[in-house]
């Protein structure tokens, strides 16, 4: 898999060390959504790791974010994918919520 971006119409790459480099940057709740992408996606395993290494790291100093129970609810909002379907117009309809 290529991580690629668009960046003002060019194609570019990701860049997964620049983005762990940020992630003390990010607040809780975007690590956490980077997390339940991760999940629901499959994709970005790395960062998704360095995420809750940094969430992680919150907690043990001190931070009381329940992050574990916004990973669950968040992903529990997500439309369920069902990949059976040959149909890709199908697929998009469920990621975008029109079938449920």
């Amino acid at each position: 898999m290529t991580n690629n971006i668009l960046d003002n119409d060019v194609l570019k790459p990701l860049d997964i060390n620049l983005v762990k480099e940020k992630i003390p940057s990010y607040s809780s709740q975007k690590l956490c959504e980077m997390i339940v992408c991760n999940r629901y996606f499959g994709c970005y395993q790395e960062i998704a790791i360095s995420c809750m290494q940094e969430l992680s790291a919150r907690r043990a100093a001190g931070d009381n974010y329940e992050f574990e129970n916004y990973i669950e609810e968040s992903f529990k909002q997500l439309p369920e994918l069902n990949f059976s379907s040959t149909n890709i117009r199908d697929i998009l309809q469920q990621a975008i919520g029109k079938n449920k």
